[in-house]
């Protein structure tokens, strides 16, 4: 845990709150924290136990090559690596301790891109497919329909599928006015009908997807142009050089930045129709399109953009306070970087609350905070869509986690011959 913390940036702030982790027996560990967190069991859930004998003289955990830097973990055992075929092969434990599981061998198979990995499900060359926490883009399920021995598995997302992130601590987007003026510039429906292919609601102000059981019902978001038009002009964001765009208040040139993952097809796509209606109130738009490495430091490190497009995940979610707090409190990841000192005493008293009726208020606390003050835009709440070949297996379970290569499949899965 410590090793994590001083060595990835990403445990660095997940694990912002830990002093010292030691063992004190073979199945008991004693760890310090810097203050109350009593939601620290729940970032447990994706830690990982590495050997200490491995990794101690490691600096750079992202770049070691070593020979025994691949172990197996719980159901299964490293099986090696085929560069050759770009496959990893998983070896079952038999002496894990829910017993064996259901199958001797698990090969994961590494695509470069979407197309051919659909195509060779098509083909049956594997059984199905796997993306952490988004399941297939759903521009794909119309030709997958089409295929008689390709089924799926289709579960609500409990993340937010793609948001429009403000840097609140960036003019003008620290203006709650500001943002919502966006807000009501956007054109939900499309974005359900045209990059989730229906697969998707309209989302409410609130922000949080109402699969959540602390999940409040506030207005539908919705478009309504006279109102951005209203109060982008009463904020001083008019055309002041008459070349058909408008200009920030002191009468220079205003253009919208819009970062979004490059390696995602559907967010350069999203990135677009957010782009069409943001014009369309006469804001000029721009796409910069980032990898993923770079797309992280740029929001969670640097700080230097304006906006960005990217989902959440059930992980994400749940973590630090919970509530997507991870997401915006500034002195976390914080996309949204939101500094409000309203918002950080409810995600401080969240923190120090072991009651779970109190902190499911508190949770209802957090969602007036996000509709009343737009730190993110919801672009629409999706369904996770998994497709497999059911004439090659069956007895796959989704974990709201870890998807179908969580735990329970394991012990249920049967291949068929």
């Amino acid at each position: 845990m410590t090793y994590l913390k001083q060595n990835d940036p990403n445990y660095a702030t997940h694990f912002q709150f830990v002093v010292s982790a030691e063992p004190k027996d073979n199945r008991t560990v004693l760890v310090k924290l810097s203050k109350e967190w009593t939601s620290f069991t729940v970032s447990l859930a994706a830690t990982r136990i590495i050997p200490k004998h491995v990794w101690s003289n490691v600096t750079d955990p992202g770049t070691y090559s070593g020979s025994n830097r691949n172990i197996g973990c719980g159901p299964f055992m490293y099986g090696g690596f085929d560069s050759a075929s770009g496959t990893i092969t998983f070896i079952a434990n038999k002496n894990y301790w829910r017993g064996s599981p259901s199958v001797d061998k698990v090969i994961l198979k590494f695509y470069t891109n979407t197309d051919a990995m659909l195509m060779a499900l098509k083909k049956g060359d594997i059984a199905a497919t796997y993306a952490y926490a988004s399941g297939i883009d759903p521009a794909y399920v119309p030709s997958l329909l089409e295929e008689k021995n390709i089924s799926f598995i289709i579960q609500p997302n409990f993340g937010v599928d793609n948001s429009l992130w403000f840097n609140s601590m960036r003019y003008p987007y620290n203006l709650s006015e500001f943002r919502k003026a966006i807000a009501y510039a956007l054109d939900y429906n499309s974005y359900v009908t045209f990059i989730a292919a229906g697969y998707a609601k309209v989302p409410t102000e609130g922000w949080i997807p109402d699969s959540w059981d602390y999940y409040v019902q506030k207005p539908l978001l919705v478009k309504n142009i006279s109102y951005t038009t209203s109060v982008l002009d009463s904020l001083g964001f008019i055309d002041r050089d008459f070349d058909g765009w408008r200009d920030y208040p002191n009468g220079t040139a205003f253009t919208m930045k819009i970062h979004t993952r490059s390696d995602i097809a559907l967010s350069m796509r999203l990135a677009e129709l957010v782009k069409r209606d943001l014009e369309a109130v006469k804001i000029k738009a721009q796409i910069i399109p980032a990898d993923v490495s770079t797309f992280q430091t740029i929001t969670q490190k640097t700080k230097d953009f304006d906006t960005a497009i990217s989902r959440t995940t059930f992980w994400g979610m749940i973590m630090y306070a919970g509530a997507g707090t991870l997401y915006f409190d500034s002195r976390n990841m914080g996309w949204a970087n939101v500094d409000d000192p309203k918002y950080h005493a409810v995600v401080d008293e969240i923190l120090l609350t072991s009651n779970q009726t109190i902190t499911k208020e508190l949770y209802k606390t957090l969602q007036d905070l996000y509709a009343n003050n737009m730190y993110a835009v919801p672009l629409y709440w999706g369904k996770i869509i998994q497709p497999y070949r059911s004439d090659l297996v069956n007895g796959l379970v989704y974990d709201t986690m870890y998807g179908i290569l969580g735990k329970d499949t394991w012990f249920s899965v049967m291949v068929k011959n």
